[in-house]
Formats: structure tokens, C-alpha cells, sequence
């Protein structure tokens, strides 16, 4: 059985217990799996393809249960990719002119807004830390895709918690402990592919300032 969302998850816990008739209950031992599993590996730093609507200044960011945005990238056809500048919302102003690309944006509600009206739809590359929180709305998630093994055992022990199956409770309660330090390694390799230059330091007449000190290029 497929395990690419919070459906097939679902149903595959459902499948491995042999529990067709709890359906009920299964977002429970996902909600409850999932606290676990964020005590333990913390937001997760990722990347997702995102594209602008013409004639709209928002982009719809309900499905990546973001709990940080990072920076944001857009790389208009033909052009180097630009950083997009955050902003707080109501600190700029909102342009209704579409012959450029934006420059500003912030997070409103489950939304990104730009500084302007799209008048094309963009390609932007946003990285952001995520918490794992599936839903309807909400799908999938960097942990399902890349370890369904891991999710489905958390799952599988909170599903035998409620079954009282203590028999196969500790099997998988055994593979998640086993895993959980193999996912903490794969993020830290992560985390230092993706290290960038800290904003604080800027470029003033081809000199690196930072602080107090500063570095001729």
C-alpha cells in the first residue's frame, strides 16, 4: 500500500492492525504520533516549489504547516534568482501596479504577500522549518516522504496503546527509538548543506562588515 499522504497512513495503519472498523481513531494515533515525533526531531528545515497567481498578490501556504519562513526566492524567466525581502506586514506599502516582479513579502495568516499585484506567474523557491502536522489540508510532509517507515511505527505504537495490543506495541515503539537518531543525523547533514550567509553580514563598497570586525574582498 502506498505511503504518500495523511490518507494512505491511514489507512495503512488501519491495514497492518487489521482495525477496518476504527476508522475513527485513526487521527488520533497520527496527532498523537506526531507530538512525539516533534519533541524529538524539532522543525525540520525544507524547501518547496511554490508559483504566483497572475492578478493576485498572495500565495495560498495552508498545505506546509510552516512554523518559521526562512527566505524566499523568485527567479523571474531569463534571470538570476533574487532574494525577496521579508517584511512585516503593514510596515509597506501595497502597490496595484504589475509591471514588475515583487520585492517585499510577509506572512499573513496562511498566506504569503507581496508588496504588488503578480502580473505572471512566478516560480519561487521558499525554505522554511516545518513541524509535521498532517491534515486534510496539510497532506504530506518531508518526514512522510522521506521516511514513511518512521511515521507509520509511531503511528502503529499509539494504534496498539489503544488496542491494548501489548504484544506489538513495544515492536514498534523498538523501530521508532532505532530510527529517531538516524533522522536526527540526516537532519544535522542537512542543516550544514544548508548553512547561508547570516543577513546581518552585508557588502559596503566590497567590504564584508560584521560587528566590529570587517574583511577586504
Amino acid at each position: 500500500m502506498a505511503l504518500s499522504n495523511y490518507t494512505d497512513l491511514q489507512a495503512s495503519a488501519l491495514d497492518w492492525m487489521e482495525r477496518a472498523g476504527q476508522t475513527g481513531k485513526t487521527a488520533d494515533w497520527v496527532k498523537l504520533a506526531e507530538a512525539k515525533l516533534n519533541r524529538k526531531l524539532g522543525a525540520v528545515e525544507v524547501e518547496a516549489t511554490l508559483t504566483g497567481t497572475p492578478s493576485s498578490r498572495t500565495i495560498d501556504i495552508t498545505s506546509l504547516s510552516m512554523v518559521e519562513p526562512i527566505a524566499l526566492f523568485i527567479a523571474p524567466t531569463g534571470e538570476n534568482e533574487r532574494e525577496i525581502q521579508p517584511q512585516a506586514n503593514g510596515t509597506y506599502s501595497l502597490i496595484d501596479v504589475t509591471e514588475a516582479s515583487p520585492r517585499i513579502y510577509s506572512i499573513v495568516g496562511t498566506n504569503i504577500q507581496f508588496d504588488r499585484i503578480l502580473d505572471q506567474a512566478y516560480p519561487f523557491r521558499f525554505i522554511y522549518r516545518e513541524r509535521f502536522a498532517l491534515s486534510d489540508s496539510a497532506p504530506t510532509n518531508w518526514l512522510l516522504t522521506n521516511h514513511p517507515d518512521v511515521y507509520l511505527a509511531a503511528t502503529l505504537m499509539w494504534g496498539a496503546g489503544y488496542n491494548q495490543d501489548w504484544q506489538n506495541g513495544p515492536v514498534w515503539k523498538s523501530m521508532l527509538d532505532e530510527s529517531i537518531p538516524e533522522i536526527q543525523h540526516t537532519i544535522a547533514q542537512n542543516k550544514r548543506g544548508m548553512l547561508r550567509v547570516d543577513r546581518a553580514i552585508t557588502m559596503v563598497n566590497r567590504r564584508w562588515f560584521y560587528g566590529n570586525t570587517d574583511w577586504i574582498i
